[in-house]
């Protein structure tokens, strides 16, 4: 499923249901469905591969819209692989989300925010 957004816990937050998501403040969440406008259904950040994928509805009212960290530009077209990448076309501007992973940028570009390979993009 595509991301709508990215967004972190400005609060925690005990579930009061199995489809729902513990928060603690600070975590990153991925969000898959914002249809709702009191909840959002969101994958949490892994910050280790070997922590489980943690996906359920998360308090929109417990969230804040991650701000991008830098402009940059797509230098190649990319047509995504997995679900959680995104498209990009050449000479686009991009707003840079994350940069923590060696390989990938969390971006926002016209078709949406997803992952794009950090070969793909120039400052």
């Amino acid at each position: 499923m595509p991301l709508v957004e990215v967004r972190r816990a400005i609060y925690s937050y005990t579930p009061a249901a199995d489809d729902e998501l513990s928060l603690k403040d600070g975590d990153v969440l991925y969000i898959l469905d914002n249809d709702d406008p009191d909840w959002l259904e969101a994958k949490k950040k892994q910050f280790n591969i070997e922590d489980p994928m943690e996906q359920g509805l998360v308090p929109a009212n417990h969230t804040v819209p991650v701000e991008s960290i830098a402009r940059a530009k797509a230098l190649y077209d990319y047509e995504p692989i997995e679900n959680e990448e995104t498209a990009l076309v050449e000479g686009e501007d991009l707003l840079v989300i994350e940069e923590d992973d060696p390989d990938w940028f969390m971006t926002k570009s016209k078709a949406g925010y997803g992952f794009v390979p950090k070969a793909y993009v120039e400052f």
